[in-house]
């Protein structure tokens, strides 16, 4: 009989059979971080809004792993919650199934109404399977961009610092204001969601956020975030003002600056969405200077809300019945 647990520490020895099928390559490292880093039995038990940790649940038969999916909640928006790893045994589909199914009742149950999980391109049976079994849309996709080592220009007209708290209204109107407008109701983003977490020392991805000011001014006018998980390999994610032409260049030497602070021998990434209205001028960059894609992820959502309907005026007035001078009610 098959039952799904929290894991334990115990369990380490038991995962090497299965395979990861979202974003880890180095599948032993990761194993090695979640079962070195498990917050106790406590965490899980937590009401939804006071979560700030992974929290993996196993599928087992009479003491056999079959699976392990690892979820957790937005940094600031409890009710949002991404599926970030799911390893299962080659080819059990149904497997990963169950564990998806599990956690969106799991968490749906205590308030969460959106669930996000990035897919690579490759894996298509994957994403079938959140699509036409697990009620899951495809939204948009990301891309993971390789940066060789090289070396880049500053700009002098523009400064950078650490972001501070009093950032946060600026940074969230650049995030959401490039987001594309049918992208909007899904991936807009809350101010607290640009909070730094309390618990931030607790998580096993270190990251390191900075604001780019306008020449003259204080104004906030980029983003961008430096997350690793390892301290060898670095993933830069940025976001700024449409309308602004934003020296790429000058992003990547202050990033590469603030990496080499922390470690000489690294390999740096970018991230890439395809949602923001800024994707275009970043990918054709990023092709000039030679960067080499990495691999492309579906994002894909299930949510538990519908939008209302925007009528036109003359569907408006159908509605309430005045094209037949029928009552609307």
């Amino acid at each position: 009989m098959t039952k799904i647990r929290k894991l334990n520490i115990s369990d380490k020895p038991r995962l090497k059979d299965l395979r990861s099928f979202l974003n880890v390559e180095d599948e032993n490292l990761f194993i090695d971080i979640l079962t070195n880093g498990l917050p106790g039995h406590l965490h899980y038990y937590l009401p939804l809004k006071y979560k700030f940790l992974d929290e993996s649940y196993l599928l087992t038969e009479k003491e056999r792993i079959f699976g392990l999916i690892t979820a957790h909640t937005f940094r600031g928006n409890y009710k949002k919650i991404n599926i970030s790893q799911l390893f299962f045994i080659e080819n059990a589909y149904e497997v990963a199934q169950q564990l998806v199914e599990f956690v969106i009742s799991q968490y749906g149950a205590m308030g969460a109404h959106t669930f996000y999980v990035l897919v690579d391109d490759n894996y298509t049976e994957l994403s079938q399977m959140f699509i036409n079994n697990c009620g899951f849309r495809q939204c948009s996709y990301e891309q993971i961009w390789e940066v060789p080592r090289t070396s880049f220009k500053k700009n002098n007209n523009m400064k950078y610092r650490r972001f501070k708290k009093s950032d946060i209204k600026e940074v969230a109107d650049i995030y959401n204001d490039s987001v594309f407008q049918h992208f909007k109701p899904t991936l807009l983003r809350k101010e607290e969601e640009f909070m730094e977490s309390s618990f931030s020392g607790l998580n096993y991805a270190n990251e390191y956020r900075y604001v780019i000011e306008e020449p003259g001014t204080s104004r906030i006018i980029s983003y961008f975030k430096i997350s690793t998980a390892d301290n060898e390999n670095y993933t830069v994610d940025f976001n700024y003002s449409n309308g602004y032409e934003v020296d790429f260049n000058t992003i990547l030497y202050f990033a590469t600056r603030e990496i080499i602070r922390r470690s000489r021998k690294f390999k740096l990434y970018i991230k890439m969405k395809n949602y923001i209205n800024t994707n275009k001028a970043q990918k054709e960059f990023f092709k000039e200077a030679g960067f080499n894609l990495k691999n492309t992820k579906n994002l894909l959502v299930k949510d538990f809300f519908r939008l209302a309907k925007e009528y036109s005026p003359l569907e408006r007035y159908a509605v309430l019945g005045g094209l037949h001078n029928s009552p609307g009610f």
